[in-house]
C-alpha cells in the first residue's frame, strides 16, 4: 500500500511539473524601455508570434535600426527555473561593428549577462536561437528583467516553466522616461556591454526609462525631429555633431539641420525638456582627413543656437566637461568612451540635469 501510494505521488509530481511554453505575446509577460515594438510570426511556429524590436530611424545597410539598448522583458513569477528563449533575427548586418551582450537582473540586482555563442565570426551570422536558463534565489515570487544588447538585434520567443507556475505583474518601471537621441555614442559603442553605456547609466541615476534613440554613424536630420518627439519622452536628450565634424559638414548645414531638428521636435512637443549635450573632447591626436574644421566650431553652432531660441525648456551640457582629458577613457579612435569614461560622463550628466 505504502508503496502504491509512493508511486502515485511520483506520478502526480511528475504531471503538474510539466513543462509550459508561455509565448512572447502572453499577458504574463511586459514589455518597457522599447522605441517600437510588434509582434510577429515566429520562427518556430506558424502560430505563434515573437516580439521584435527596432528603432524606427533607417540608418542603412548596417541594420542598426534593429538593435535595441536597454529594451526589456519583464515578468514576475514563483517559478524556481525559467528558461528565456531568444532569437537572432539577422537584421544587425554590421560584422565590424557589433555587441551582443545583454543581461539579466532579479528583483533589481544585476545577476548576470548573456550572449549569443556565434558572436565572434566575421562573417554575416545565420539566425540563432538562445535558450537563458535562469535559477530562483529562494521560493517564492520574483521579478526578472532580460535586458537587451545596445549591438545586436534580438526578438523574444517566449518563456519555458513548469506549468504549476504562478505569475504576476511585475512592478512598474519607473514613470518617466529619457528618450536619448544621437550617434554611436549614445548609441553604446564601445562599452563592453549594454549597462555600462552612458545612456543605460544616467537613465538609472535619475530613476527613469531609456528609450535608446542613438545610431551609430548619425548625423542630425530634421526629420529624426519628429520621430523622437512622437516617442513622447518626458525629457529628450541629444549629443550630435562628432560625424558632422569626420565628414567634413559644413558648419552652415550644420546649423540648418539642427535647427530643423529642433523645430520638428518642438512641433511634436513644445515643452517638453531638452538636455543638449555638446561633443565631447577628442585628442589633438585624432583628426580624420575628411575632417575641415576644428570640433570646437560645431560646439560653438551649438551654442549659439541655443542661445538664439532662448527657451527655458532647455538645458546646455557642456561635453567637453564630462570626461576627464584623458587618452585612458577613451577607445583606440579616442572618439567613443570606455566602461570608464562612460562612467564618468553617466555621472557628472545626472549632476548636472536636475
Amino acid at each position: 500500500m505504502t508503496r502504491s501510494i509512493s508511486l502515485l505521488a511520483l506520478v502526480t509530481a511528475s504531471l503538474m511539473a510539466a513543462d509550459v511554453f508561455i509565448p512572447a505575446d502572453d499577458t504574463r509577460l511586459s514589455y518597457s524601455d522599447y522605441v517600437r515594438m510588434a509582434f510577429v510570426q515566429s520562427p518556430s511556429s506558424p502560430e505563434l508570434n515573437m516580439a521584435r524590436f527596432d528603432r524606427i530611424v533607417d540608418p542603412g545597410a548596417k541594420g542598426y535600426q534593429w538593435d535595441n539598448p536597454g529594451t526589456r522583458l519583464r515578468f514576475r513569477t514563483d517559478a524556481a527555473t525559467v528558461t528565456v528563449q531568444l532569437y537572432y533575427n539577422e537584421k544587425h548586418v554590421s560584422t565590424s561593428a557589433r555587441n551582443p551582450i545583454g543581461r539579466y537582473s532579479i528583483d533589481g540586482r544585476s545577476e548576470d549577462s548573456w550572449k549569443f555563442t556565434s558572436v565572434q565570426t566575421k562573417t554575416v551570422r545565420t539566425p540563432e536561437t538562445l535558450l537563458l536558463t535562469i535559477t530562483a534565489p529562494s521560493s517564492g515570487m520574483h521579478d526578472y528583467d532580460i535586458i537587451m544588447p545596445y549591438g545586436d538585434s534580438v526578438s523574444v520567443l517566449g518563456v519555458t516553466t513548469v506549468d504549476s507556475a504562478r505569475f504576476e505583474t511585475p512592478p512598474a518601471r519607473p514613470a518617466k522616461r529619457l528618450v536619448a537621441y544621437g550617434d554611436s555614442i549614445t548609441h553604446g559603442f564601445t562599452a563592453s556591454e549594454v549597462t555600462k553605456s552612458y545612456a543605460y547609466l544616467f537613465a538609472q541615476k535619475k530613476n527613469w526609462q531609456i528609450v535608446n534613440m542613438g545610431i551609430g554613424g548619425r548625423s542630425a536630420s530634421p526629420n529624426e525631429g519628429t520621430l523622437v518627439g512622437q516617442q513622447n519622452g518626458d525629457v529628450v536628450s541629444i549629443l550630435i555633431g562628432v560625424n558632422d565634424w569626420q565628414g567634413g559638414r559644413s558648419i552652415a548645414s550644420f546649423k540648418v539641420n539642427i535647427e530643423g531638428f529642433l523645430k520638428n521636435l518642438r512641433t511634436a512637443q513644445p515643452l517638453v525638456p531638452l538636455v543638449i549635450i555638446t561633443p565631447l573632447w577628442v585628442p589633438a591626436s585624432w583628426k580624420p582627413a575628411s575632417a575641415k574644421l576644428d570640433l570646437e566650431e560645431y560646439r560653438a553652432a551649438l551654442r549659439e543656437i541655443v542661445t538664439a531660441l532662448n527657451d527655458t525648456n532647455i538645458k546646455l551640457v557642456d561635453g567637453t566637461a564630462l570626461i576627464d582629458h584623458d587618452d585612458k577613457y577613451f577607445d583606440k579612435v579616442a572618439v567613443h568612451p570606455n566602461d570608464d569614461g562612460f562612467a564618468m560622463m553617466a555621472e557628472r550628466l545626472a549632476a548636472a540635469v536636475e
